[in-house]
């Protein structure tokens, strides 16, 4: 883990913790490991020129991937003139500005709202919006619930029902659970908060033993 100076001097008192991910099932690849994912099945799927990309992000969120596939494979991004203008805000450098257009004609990789990939029924109405231009769509669901408890640790999943091909890809801005538990014995505050997933004293107080078992 990087170390801070600031920190290392300080006796933290209280860590109000970002608990999203708090429990052992949530140990994802590192973000360049599913990014590269990304990247490689992209390339993989290509081979059809009028296959329509789709990368599922948040309002804020996400950026790094489909900035990443536009840097590295060379390609202009669709993001929309909503987004364009938020992502603006964000005082991106121009470097990666460049990539970004609202004009969906100029990019067959487009960034749409997470939910509306969340599922092959609601894939549907997109497939059909583009029906003439498209004969194949491949989204990209990035989300670290993904990870869940049962599921296979890759750092990605494919699905297919006919022209229609979902990833699912355990990428995440929150912390997965080694990386807590990495933080909190650097900063060893002497109270830790959870702020996530908190509704009772009892779900905190596991959620801070968890983070305190060394076997966990």
């Amino acid at each position: 883990m990087i170390t801070n100076p600031i920190l290392d001097s300080c006796n933290i008192h209280a860590l109000i913790l970002d608990t999203t991910y708090c429990n052992p099932q949530y140990d994802f690849p590192k973000q360049e490991t599913v990014i590269q994912f990304v990247l490689e099945a992209i390339q993989a799927e290509a081979f059809n020129p009028r296959t329509l990309f789709l990368i599922g992000t948040y309002t804020i969120g996400k950026e790094r991937i489909f900035l990443e596939v536009a840097r590295v494979l060379r390609k202009k991004v669709y993001v929309g003139a909503a987004k364009l203008r938020l992502l603006e805000c964000l005082g991106l450098p121009k470097e990666d500005m460049q990539w970004l257009t609202s004009n969906e004609q100029e990019s067959h990789i487009h960034v749409v709202p997470l939910w509306s990939i969340a599922s092959f029924k609601r894939m549907t109405f997109i497939s059909k919006r583009y029906h003439g231009c498209y004969n194949s769509i491949v989204a990209f669901s990035p989300t670290g619930w993904t990870f869940g408890k049962g599921k296979k640790k890759t750092p990605g999943k494919r699905w297919q029902q006919g022209t229609v091909i979902r990833y699912e890809v355990p990428y995440s801005e929150h912390c997965s659970f080694t990386e807590l538990k990495e933080f909190v014995k650097y900063i060893a505050p002497e109270n830790i908060i959870p702020s996530v997933n908190n509704d009772s004293a009892q779900a905190a107080d596991n959620m801070v033993a968890l983070l305190l078992n060394e076997d966990s």
